[in-house]
C-alpha cells in the first residue's frame, strides 16, 4: 500500500519495511560492537518504541536485560512541557550500561526528562537509540548515540508510531499526504 487512510487523514509511504530493517541492522551492528560483554539494560519507551525495540534487541548478540517505561507529556500551566511517569523504572541501574530505545525524538523534551531521571541513579553509561530523529524540531540539546533515520518535520505513522491510537501496527512508515494538514 503506497497510500492509506487513518481516521480523517491520508498518508503516503515514506519508509518501507525493507529500508527500516536494513537501517536497524546497521544500528544493531554498532551497538553489538560498542556493548559486547557489557550486559546492557535496554529501556524501551512505550508505547511507540515497542516495534523498534523488538527488532533491535532481537539483533543483540550478547546477554542483556530489557525493561519498559511509559511517560506522558502534557502542557504545564507555567513551566511548558511536563512529564508524568505512567509506568516508571523499577530496576536498579546503578553501574549498569543503559540503552534507551525511543521511537522518535522530535522536540526532545521526553528524552531530556528521562535522561535527568536516569542520571540521578548512577548508571555506568547511558546511550540513546532512536528509530527516528527530527533534527529541525529539537527544542533541547539531545544527541542520540544511534539513529536509524533522520527525517524532516513531517507527521508520520507506522512501525509503532500512531495517529490518535491508529497505525502502530503498520510495517512501513507513512507521512501525511501532501494535500493533508495536521
Amino acid at each position: 500500500m503506497t497510500r492509506i487512510q487513518l481516521k480523517d487523514k491520508k498518508f503516503e509511504i515514506f519508509l518501507t519495511e525493507d529500508t527500516i530493517l536494513k537501517e536497524i541492522d546497521r544500528v544493531a551492528k554498532q551497538i553489538n560492537e560498542d556493548l559486547k560483554d557489557k550486559e546492557p539494560l535496554f529501556i524501551c519507551i512505550l508505547n511507540g518504541a515497542f516495534m523498534f525495540a523488538t527488532e533491535l534487541i532481537g539483533r543483540f548478540d550478547s546477554t542483556c536485560n530489557v525493561t519498559f517505561v511509559r511517560l506522558q507529556s502534557y502542557e504545564g500551566v507555567e513551566r511548558g512541557v511536563d512529564m508524568k511517569e505512567v509506568q516508571g523504572l523499577v530496576e536498579n541501574i546503578e553501574n549498569r550500561h543503559v540503552v534507551i530505545i525511543e521511537d522518535i525524538i522530535d522536540t526532545g523534551h521526553t528524552m531530556k526528562h528521562l535522561l535527568n531521571m536516569l542520571e540521578g541513579k548512577n548508571p555506568a553509561s547511558i546511550q540513546i537509540a532512536t528509530l527516528l530523529l527530527k533534527p529541525n524540531a529539537l527544542q533541547v540539546v539531545i544527541k542520540p548515540d544511534y539513529v536509524v533515520q533522520e527525517i524532516p518535520n513531517d507527521f508520520i505513522v507506522g512501525f509503532g508510531l500512531d495517529y490518535d491510537g491508529h497505525g502502530r501496527n503498520l510495517r512501513n512508515i507513512y507521512k501525511v499526504a501532501g494535500e493533508e494538514k495536521c
